[in-house]
């Protein structure tokens, strides 16, 4: 079953998806995150939030790299 995704006050939920129904959410301050399929509301928003979750140490060391090389660049290149 498809559900739809929807996020209000950094609070996820999950509705199934039925274009009427998400209108009403959308009307009512929630904004759309994404298209999920999944066998529970539960299981649609664990789901989500393990996708959001899967690059997060990837940015971390990216994030790291940049700032380790700007220090090197800064150190050294006022030598």
């Amino acid at each position: 079953m498809d559900f739809y995704i929807l996020k209000k006050n950094n609070q996820l939920t999950a509705i199934p998806a039925e274009e009427s129904k998400c209108k009403e959410y959308l009307n009512s301050g929630y904004s759309y995150v994404n298209k999920v399929a999944a066998c529970t509301e539960t299981a649609a928003v664990e789901k989500q939030l393990s996708e959001t979750n899967r690059f997060q140490p990837l940015l971390i060391a990216i994030v790291l790299l940049v700032i380790v090389f700007t220090a090197f660049y800064i150190v050294f290149s006022f030598k």
